[in-house]
């Protein structure tokens, strides 16, 4: 076997366990939001504990990305994502035991935010490895299997709640553990790319700073998660405790954003290098801005799941593309995807909380309000972004 071969065979086998260990992070991390009715009936929890907790994730995601972009200096990558992923499967074992202090289950979500951190940055930046339309081909199957792993999760949490009305969702939580402990036996015997540490962390690359792509990326990822955690986390309480639909069909929809979500990035997959990224954003933008709109005014069962249906797919691939635009400067660079991933996690630890605490004093809709407006600036930066690269891109052409 030639070195090509060789470095193609080590490229597969990097894509394929990537992919395992996302979906696993995409069936553990977001079916949070599921948990939550469930543990506002059992522990009695109020909307304001609620959107705290739901942060709590994601303020553990902030702290753990920040940690994880600099970590593989000191101790390696393997080492690293073997320390911050096994938090995620200790934090399920807390809610399959039945552990309902409240300070041990703001520990459990931080722990979870911890865990979904370090498989972010640890996942992005080994796909920011592979060349060319490679990584971009790889992107969008990489959060396809995070989406296929979020939408399969709330379908096991109802499938058990309905045989098992009481302790359903604690079997979910002790299933969840089991794979994410399986995600753990993959991390400990995958390839990975070579790696030089000798330098230390004054060594690392810090040109990306500089490019304009880098930054009109961290714009765009900053407004996109601040939607994508809030709705998310609050869509199945919000449909539940707002009369739209019942408690197993409320459950059913974050199913169905996520299948939606996949079939929209199986599609980005596809397209990757067909269609311009720039001209993708944009109607991504819109249509999500549109739909979510469309679901929010609508008053009929129909139109406000078309509605939903319209926002998981078009928001499926914009991740993805404003990923690929920053990442442009930083190949395989921890501390340049770590602290893209960072700027996106800011708007979720801040967002999730702001509609709880709306929430509680004018009513859950004015809570989805607020991500309503969230998603229009969303649109705003995603214009913005494209149309300066655009004209840096005629500037260059003219000189």
């Amino acid at each position: 076997m030639n070195d090509t071969t060789q470095e193609a065979a080590q490229q597969k086998a990097l894509l394929r366990a990537t992919l395992f260990a996302f979906f696993v992070s995409g069936a553990a991390s977001q079916p949070l939001g599921s948990f939550i009715p469930f543990l506002r009936e059992t522990y009695g929890f109020s909307y304001d504990l609620s959107g705290v907790l739901l942060s709590c994730q994601s303020t553990g995601n902030l702290i753990s990305v920040l940690v994880t972009g600099f970590l593989p200096f000191l101790i390696g990558r393997r080492r690293s994502i073997l320390l911050t992923s096994v938090w995620m499967a200790v934090a399920y074992l807390i809610f399959a035991a039945g552990f309902g202090a409240t300070p041990t289950l703001i520990a459990a979500f931080l722990m979870t935010g911890v865990a979904r951190g370090g498989n972010s940055n640890f996942s992005n930046t080994m796909i920011s490895t592979l060349p060319g339309e490679q990584a971009t081909r790889g992107f969008n199957l990489l959060h396809g299997c995070f989406a296929v792993g979020a939408l399969l999760s709330p379908l096991i949490l109802v499938l058990c709640v309905g045989l098992l009305p009481d302790t359903g969702w604690r079997l979910v939580a002790g299933l969840l553990c089991l794979l994410c402990v399986g995600q753990i036996v993959v991390y400990t015997t995958m390839p990975l790319p070579r790696e030089d540490r000798e330098k230390g962390v004054r060594s690392v690359d810090r040109s990306f700073l500089k490019a304009k792509t880098f930054w009109l990326g961290n714009a765009m990822l900053f407004f996109y998660m601040s939607a994508e955690y809030a709705i998310v986390g609050w869509l199945v309480t919000y449909f539940q405790d707002a009369g739209i639909l019942d408690a197993s069909n409320s459950q059913l929809m974050n199913s169905l954003l996520w299948l939606v979500i996949f079939c929209g990035r199986m599609i980005g997959a596809f397209l990757a290098g067909k269609i311009p990224r720039n001209r993708l954003l944009v109607a991504d933008g819109a249509g999500m801005f549109a739909f979510f709109l469309l679901m929010f005014f609508s008053r009929t069962t129909a139109l406000v799941i078309l509605g939903l249906m319209g926002v998981g797919l078009f928001m499926a691939t914009i991740y993805p593309s404003a990923f690929a635009l920053g990442s442009e400067s930083i190949r395989g660079n921890d501390v340049g995807c770590s602290f893209m991933i960072l700027t996106g996690s800011l708007g979720g630890v801040l967002t999730p909380m702001l509609v709880g605490f709306v929430a509680e004093r004018s009513g859950i809709r004015a809570g989805m309000g607020l991500i309503a407006v969230l998603t229009g600036l969303l649109l705003a930066s995603i214009l913005l972004s494209v149309i300066s690269v655009n004209h840096t891109e005629q500037k260059e052409e003219l000189s």
